[in-house]
């Protein structure tokens, strides 16, 4: 029995690593997270995009136009009489429950953007691209952010944001809409951070984020003017 185990030891240390991964290298890693990153911008902005381009299209709202990173319509008329309180004459423009739906279903689609890719890690595999978008696609809640902060200390704030559109024609709290924006990116963030590698997660991150900023980049200052202008 000695005899036995000392030869499984002499084998096993003939092995060697055997089906042990070898470490990947820093620069692997970083090129294969700002890959990730690059890919990320079209595929996080335009599904959003064409949620309220959808919307909009089955209303017949006038003037309608999708651009690479926004959709507008004649909505001058709309929003005045909104902002006067003649809810009839918006009406007549727009049905507002309408309005709402087309304002709501983007944000809705990028909460299913990110469900779509951290289901897909954990399904398949944890691909860069997946995790970038998930979390690119999520940065708009920023202006919102920025909005609650500001008002806080009764500073100007943006105008002008999907939450906010819809907090003013059904008069629920905008806060509500970003609390819970941001409740998903910091629940999806932390899920998705046991993807990145162990030993490089740093590396991982800085790469992916600039990736995603050439991303955002590229595709704000070439590919989408050129795509959708």
């Amino acid at each position: 029995m000695k005899t036995r185990a000392m030869a499984n030891g002499e084998s096993n240390a003939g092995t060697g690593t055997r089906g042990v991964e070898p470490p990947t290298s820093r620069s692997t890693v970083a090129l294969e997270w700002g890959l990730g990153g690059l890919l990320a911008a079209p595929f996080a902005v335009l599904p959003h995009e064409l949620g309220h381009y959808v919307v909009l299209l089955m209303l017949g709202v006038p003037d309608l136009a999708l651009h690479y990173s926004t959709v507008t319509w004649d909505l001058q008329e709309f929003w005045e009489a909104v902002q006067r309180a003649d809810l009839g004459a918006a009406a007549s423009v727009a049905p507002i429950w309408g309005i709402v739906i087309s304002d709501a279903v983007g944000p809705l689609i990028t909460y299913a953007i990110v469900a779509v890719c951290c289901y897909g890690c954990a399904r398949w595999r944890p691909h860069p691209g997946l995790v970038a978008v998930a979390l690119l696609a999520q940065a708009r809640i920023a202006i919102g952010v920025i909005h609650m902060v500001r008002e806080m200390f009764d500073m100007s704030r943006p105008t002008n944001y999907d939450e906010l559109r819809v907090s003013i024609l059904t008069g629920i709290p905008v806060e509500v809409f970003v609390t819970f924006g941001l409740v998903v990116l910091l629940a999806s963030g932390t899920w998705l951070l046991r993807y990145f590698p162990a030993g490089a997660r740093l590396v991982a991150v800085i790469s992916m984020i600039g990736g995603m900023g050439v991303s955002m980049l590229l595709y704000a200052r070439v590919f989408g003017p050129w795509l959708l202008p």
